[in-house]
């Protein structure tokens, strides 16, 4: 600052001398000028009275050469003044050019004089200006310096109180792992003392197996409501109608017709056997539509509900309907089917062409509703596929190796390591040791393994859950491209009675629908009867990997631990036709699914890394366990998760969303 005073001081200093030296070169000029001026003045008057004198002596020389003599003389005398007159006002004339130039010169001077002087003042301004910002800058930052200290004071102060915080949580974080250790010790206890209590009561069942076992009655009666079941009753028709229907009907229908052609006797499909075969698919058709018509029915009744059964009924109102009409359709059809056969039966050779037209129009009809919903369904299930695609763990291998409740139990015991090992290395004692710090990272380390097999687990049930819409896709084409046919081959039985088309063109069209859907009918009940004897033959191939629901302890099932059942006896149990596999690839998927995707609360899922659940939720969302199809909120829909007495009924829910 003082030296921004300094500068204007000398550079106004500087202003004033230059002003006056600029002013008295001015005068100067101005002085000499006149002096030069004046003195050309004078000489001018003395060359008029030079020449005003020689004309008056020339003008008195007469006749007399005296006279005239003189006045050469005397001109000769003042020729030289004359001249050195005139060179004295030539040099005069130069000078005072020369002034003028000087005095141009020195006004010029005075001009760029001015113009710095100007300069220097706004110089002198601006110096002013900066000097005030210095000030000011100065205050201010005197001003902050004073706050950074009180900053610094402060920030000491509350370091202080964090430094004492910090070392009063390690403590309380070391009490709470030695506290986490003895829970899980204690826990482990209980899990041992609670295996020995079933130890003890399945010796005591051993003992007492009259008390242990239902009683005959009740046996019975459990044995009569299955026999009378008409869901198991249809389950059991099914195999005997799909015979009938896909084999020996178009068989015995082609068979008429080569029979008609080559006008021989009829010796398959004829009459009795027809009126038999419609008699078998109508009874089929009968008990369909009035399970479908129950479930429909029981749909409707449940209004209230939340979770699984909810969107349970939401479906079974739209599918249920749909079979129920479907299967009325199927029943008219073959009851017509039967009274044309009856027909033929008493002598009508031709049967009655109204009721042949009958069943092929309702044909048609039914095989058009059947293949407009499986349209739709095969559109959601690509929807639904490419979801699950979407959002696959790209870079994670779809394996199952060890199985996951022991995965989860190690990463729960590395954890508890971990938070132990932390709090003890916390305090005021000098850091870890380099041992200690190896320790460390060696149970980091195995951690991150352990999340990493969490995540193998889960992109091995995204990986199923793709292969399954894949099946289905496939499936429900082939059962569209089916129905389309089938719709065909009724509207050219139609036109057949009618006399406008060749007799073998519906039963061949009939043929080609009946091998596509009984391939299809075949192909889904003989994996079924193979998984049902594949559960017998190998129970432990898809036994289950996690804790159940009541469970503390988890015993896993092996090859080496589990009996093998007989070939006779996996044979019986694969024409079990009403019973379903208790125990698959599907329900193990769906377990480990809900078992990543479970709250702390659920003791299969409390050692669950919150991105490993957020992961296996997500995988929820994409096979439609929306909290939108259980009509749930999404508070509610997350403490269903957490709820331990709803695990057995998520598992179940998990496994039909697997396969719908």
């Amino acid at each position: 600052m003082e030296d921004a005073e300094a500068e204007v001081e000398k550079r106004a200093t500087a202003e004033g001398e230059a002003e006056g030296q600029a002013e008295q070169a001015v005068a100067a000029a101005r002085n000499e000028a006149q002096a030069w001026v004046a003195a050309l003045a004078k000489a001018k008057e003395q060359m008029g009275g030079f020449e005003k004198a020689a004309k008056e002596e020339k003008e008195k020389v007469g006749p007399a050469n005296e006279k005239q003599t003189d006045a050469a003389a005397a001109v000769k005398k003042w020729a030289k003044p004359v001249n050195d007159a005139q060179e004295a006002v030539a040099a005069a004339e130069v000078l005072v050019e020369d002034k003028e130039g000087k005095r141009e010169t020195a006004a010029k001077a005075r001009v760029a004089a001015e113009a710095a002087l100007e300069n220097l003042e706004k110089d002198k301004e601006t110096a002013q200006g900066q000097l005030s910002e210095a000030v000011t800058e100065q205050k201010t930052y005197e001003a902050a310096q004073a706050g950074a200290q009180e900053e610094v004071r402060k920030a000491h102060a509350d370091a202080s109180v964090h430094r004492r915080a910090e070392t009063e949580a390690r403590t309380e974080a070391a009490a709470a792992a030695r506290e986490q250790l003895r829970a899980r010790k204690a826990e482990a206890a209980a899990r041992e003392a609670a295996a020995e209590v079933r130890k003890r009561m399945a010796k005591a069942a051993e003992q007492t197996p009259q008390a242990a076992e239902p009683g005959f009655l009740e046996k019975a009666r459990t044995k009569t409501k299955s026999a009378l079941s008409l869901t198991n009753a249809k389950k059991r028709l099914d195999p005997s109608d799909t015979a009938v229907l896909r084999g020996s009907a178009p068989s015995g229908v082609a068979a008429q017709a080569h029979a008609k052609d080559s006008n021989t006797e009829v010796k398959f499909g004829g009459p009795p056997q027809l009126q038999f075969e419609s008699g078998s698919n109508a009874a089929v058709s009968v008990l369909g539509a009035v399970n479908d018509g129950r479930g429909y029915l029981s749909a409707r009744k449940v209004k209230d509900a939340k979770g699984a059964e909810a969107h349970q009924a939401d479906k079974d109102k739209k599918g249920k309907s749909a079979g129920f009409l479907t299967n009325s359709l199927m029943t008219i059809s073959d009851g017509l089917k039967v009274g044309n056969a009856a027909m033929k039966n008493k002598g009508v050779a031709e049967g009655v062409t109204g009721l042949g037209e009958g069943t092929g129009v309702l044909t048609a009809v039914f095989s058009v509703g059947i293949g407009a919903r499986e349209s739709r369904v095969l559109h959601r299930t690509k929807h639904k596929r490419r979801n699950l695609v979407k959002h696959s763990l790209k870079d994670v291998e779809a394996v199952r190796g060890r199985a996951l409740q022991k995965v989860l139990d190690r990463l729960g015991d590395v954890n508890a390591e971990l938070a132990a090992t932390t709090a003890g290395l916390s305090g005021p004692q000098a850091g870890p040791t380099e041992e200690q710090l190896k320790s460390l990272g060696e149970s980091q380390a195995e951690a991150d393994n352990l999340r990493k097999e969490l995540m193998e687990h889960l992109a091995s049930g995204q990986q199923y859950a793709i292969k399954k819409q894949d099946r289905k896709i496939v499936k429900r084409a082939v059962n569209l491209g089916g129905n389309v046919i089938r719709t065909a081959g009724g509207i050219l039985a139609v036109v057949a009675l009618a006399g406008t088309l060749a007799t073998p063109a519906a039963p061949a069209v009939g043929a080609g629908a009946a091998a596509a859907l009984g391939g299809l009918a075949a192909y889904k009940g003989g994996k079924g009867g193979y998984k049902r004897a594949m559960e017998v033959r190998h129970p432990a191939k898809w036994a289950r990997t996690t804790l159940a629901q009541g469970e503390t302890e988890f015993t896993e099932k092996t090859e080496e631990t589990e009996e093998k059942g007989s070939k006779r006896k996996a044979t019986a149990e694969a024409f079990k036709v009403t019973k379903s596999v208790g125990q698959g690839e599907r329900q193990l998927t769906a377990q480990e699914i809900y078992a990543l995707a479970a709250g702390p609360a659920v003791p299969v899922g409390k050692n669950v890394p919150k991105e490993a659940r957020d992961k296996a939720r997500e995988l929820l969302i994409d096979l439609n366990c929306t909290p939108e199809k259980r009509k749930e909120s999404k508070e509610e829909w997350e403490d269903s998760l957490n709820d331990p007495d709803r695990q057995e009924d998520w598992e179940k829910y998990i496994a039909k969303q697997l396969a719908s």
